[in-house]
Formats: structure tokens, C-alpha cells, sequence
């Protein structure tokens, strides 16, 4: 006889399903949007027993049969992939979710916000199954006199997913790499592997052209992301009467300063916000370092203008008006290449990030969220980035240090972090 057999539906627009338990992740209540997913976070997740996720692929509405009993025979025939996840009963229950409740910065709902999710099963490690069904292969599935997901009488649908809780036999159960594919598809086969992610190259640069360009205190690195409010008139850079969405098709040059040779990014917008009362924020994505060749004029409605002169004998450049960009022209940084050993520095942060170091301060409850993801990389350039983003590095300082080559990088990055205390 089996404990118990329940039956749930599931609708999910991040195609992800999780079972947990609140208590159990609670040091997740700082960490950023879909951690759950992230590989250096699920396998250790998993491995303790704290967290079930699998992905479905697709969004959309799944019916779900929980059971510390068997699969039926009925079940076994439309049977597709599945996977053994390790599990620990710790309170007399688990949650069965969407991600909206998962502890975390982006958390959308409460479990108390929906009672019946909540499955009782007792204490213990146990070995969870989930098999993925193809319940529309089965004949009776499309005569449309079944509701999908209820008994298994013999009339009903079948569910998308059974999850059967077995006890555990004491051989460890080796968690995945991320949450693994489980398609409802009976020729579908489970998978965890990881994709590598391969960067955009990066767009030609037209060197020939002015840019519209302003300063910022919050610029940062190619790659990273930053915003601006306030502090130039952004909107300038396109045509008033024209796309309200042209800003973003809108290459920006972004410094500390603008003066000639200061390094700079070539920067797209991505987003606007505002209030009554209020300067629009403008959000940035730092995409390619140049230097700036030179202030060259300035845009106003969309226009370039060259700059005029002023002063004795018109030396001057003349000054660019407040409702107005400044242009300038750009030119290639010097070519940079290299290689850097920085395990000892990794190390260093890591501990630091786990102990009552200056970072591990600063970052409270995302320590531990960072430390894993500096755990568990061994690219150079990945932790240079890093600390240039958490140092409390100044908008020059940040550009400068992003542009030298590697060892450079490092002993300037290192002397920034021992001036932490």
C-alpha cells in the first residue's frame, strides 16, 4: 500500500518545476533571480539534500502525481526520460512550486499562499524520482472526454510527471550539473549538460563617424552594466519628434571625462525609467573600450553640429549648451595580451567572501552566492572583472584598470583590494 498518491497541477512561464522546503534555503533569501539554476549552485544544493529542480523546457500548465509508491503499468507505457535527485525530508513536508516562492531577492509569492502545494511525507533521505509521461500518446487522450492530470482510473489523462519519494539505499546519489531537460516526450532523453555560452564578437567599430558622448560616474567596464540619471540629457542624441525607441538603436561614448585620450566605452541603452518631478534613469550595457580621439561638437535633436569657437583669437572650443551632447570621435586602445596566474588571489576571496573579510562584509547575504561562483572558475579574466565591479573603485579607475593588459590588471586590482583592510 502506498502512503499516499496526490495529484497537483503546476504552470510555469520560466520552465521550471522545484520541490523544497523554505527553512532549508533561507541563506538564499539575498540571492539574485533563477540561482536555482545557476551550475555552481544546483550540484551543491542537490548534493545536500536541500533542493529538487528539473526544467520542462516549455512554459505552460503540468499535471503532476507525487507518490511514495510505484509508477502504474499504465504509467510505464508512455513513460519518457527521468531522473533520481537525493532528497531530505527534514520537516514533515515539502513544497511543490513554480520558483515563485524560492527564497531569493526576486521571491513572487509565499507558501502559505497556497496550502494545498504542500506535500506531508516523513522525515528521512530519500531517492525522488521524476519520470516525464507523453500522456497525449495514449489513445484515449484525444477522444476529449478525460480531464488531464486526474486518477488513474483508466478513463482520465495521464499526468506530465510522476515523482515517486523512495527511501534512500545508502549509496550516494550523484546530483546533476544544473537541473535537468525532462521533456514530456517518450523519445526524449534526460539531460544535464552544460552548453558553453560563446560571447557575441563584438560589432566592427566605425572610426570615422562622431558619437554622441556624456560622463558618468557609474561607468563601468565592456561587459558590465551601469545607469545614468541626471547626469546629461541622453535624449539629445535623437531626433525629439521622431522613434521614441531610436535611443536604443543610439551607439553612446561613455567616460569619466571627456577629454582626448581618456579611455572610454562604446555603450548601448537598454532601458528608461522615471517619476513625476524626476530625471529619467537611462540603463547601459558597456559593450567595446575605445579612447576618445577627440571633443569634436556636440548632438542636440538628434543633429551633429561641429564646435564652434570662441575667446581671443577663437582658440577655444565653445563650451556644449545643457540641453545638449557632447561628439566626440574615438579612436583603438593598444592591443593587450597575456596571461595571469591568480588562484592564490582567488583563494583569498573566496575566504574572504566566507569569513568576516571586507568583501564577505560588503556582499552580507550574496557571500556566499559569489564565493561559489569564484569557486567555480578558472578564468582570469572572469575574476579581473569581478573585483573591478566590487572594488569601491572610482569611474577612472575603473576604465583605466579595465584596459591594461593582464599581469598590469592584477597588481593594480590586488593593490586595491589589500587598501580594503
Amino acid at each position: 500500500m502506498t502512503g499516499f498518491s496526490k495529484a497537483l497541477m503546476v504552470s510555469t512561464d520560466v520552465a521550471h518545476i522545484v520541490l523544497f522546503h523554505p527553512d532549508d534555503l533561507a541563506h538564499a533569501g539575498d540571492w539574485p533571480i533563477a540561482w536555482y539554476s545557476e551550475p555552481f549552485v544546483y550540484p551543491l544544493e542537490s548534493a545536500a539534500g536541500r533542493l529538487i529542480v528539473w526544467s520542462t523546457r516549455s512554459d505552460g500548465s503540468f499535471a503532476l502525481r507525487l507518490t511514495d509508491g510505484a509508477t502504474t503499468e499504465r504509467e510505464q507505457s508512455y513513460a519518457g526520460p527521468s531522473w533520481t535527485f537525493p532528497y531530505s525530508v527534514r520537516h514533515g513536508r515539502v513544497f511543490l512550486d513554480n520558483t515563485d516562492t524560492l527564497p531569493g531577492k526576486e521571491q513572487m509569492t509565499q507558501t502559505t499562499d497556497a496550502e494545498e502545494y504542500w506535500i506531508d511525507i516523513a522525515n528521512g533521505d530519500y531517492a525522488v524520482t521524476v519520470t516525464a509521461l507523453e500522456w497525449s500518446a495514449e489513445p484515449s487522450a484525444r477522444d476529449g472526454t478525460a480531464d488531464k492530470g486526474s486518477s488513474d482510473n483508466g478513463a482520465d489523462k495521464l499526468p506530465d510527471y510522476v515523482v515517486q519519494f523512495q527511501p534512500a539505499s545508502g549509496e550516494p546519489i550523484k546530483p546533476a550539473r544544473r537541473p535537468p531537460d525532462l521533456v514530456c516526450l517518450m523519445e526524449a532523453v534526460a539531460t544535464d549538460k552544460i552548453y558553453p555560452h560563446s560571447p557575441k564578437p563584438p560589432e566592427p567599430i566605425d572610426f570615422s563617424r562622431p558619437y554622441p558622448a556624456f560622463a558618468s560616474a557609474n561607468v563601468t567596464r565592456p561587459g558590465g552594466h551601469f545607469s545614468s540619471q541626471g547626469e546629461a540629457p541622453i535624449e539629445a542624441a535623437v531626433p525629439a519628434d521622431g522613434d521614441k525607441f531610436a535611443i536604443f538603436d543610439t551607439p553612446f561614448v561613455v567616460a569619466a571625462e571627456l577629454v582626448p585620450g581618456a579611455p572610454a566605452v562604446i555603450a548601448e541603452c537598454h532601458g528608461s525609467s522615471g517619476s513625476p518631478g524626476k530625471a529619467m534613469r537611462f540603463s547601459f550595457r558597456a559593450r567595446q573600450a575605445v579612447q576618445i580621439a577627440e571633443v569634436a561638437g556636440m548632438f542636440a535633436n538628434g543633429r551633429f553640429e561641429k564646435s564652434g569657437t570662441i575667446g581671443f583669437f577663437r582658440r577655444q572650443l565653445r563650451p556644449v549648451p545643457p540641453e545638449a551632447l557632447a561628439a566626440v570621435r574615438i579612436a583603438p586602445l593598444p592591443e593587450v595580451t597575456g596571461k595571469v596566474e591568480v588562484s592564490a588571489l582567488r583563494a583569498r576571496m573566496v575566504g574572504d567572501l566566507r569569513g568576516a573579510g571586507a568583501l564577505g562584509r560588503q556582499l552580507g547575504g550574496l557571500s556566499e552566492y559569489e564565493a561559489r561562483k569564484l569557486e567555480a572558475s578558472d578564468d582570469a579574466a572572469m575574476l579581473m572583472d569581478w573585483l573591478i565591479d566590487h572594488l569601491p573603485l572610482d569611474a577612472r579607475e575603473r576604465l583605466r584598470i579595465a584596459t591594461l593588459a593582464p599581469d598590469a590588471q592584477c597588481e593594480a586590482l590586488s593593490a586595491a583590494y589589500d587598501g580594503l583592510g
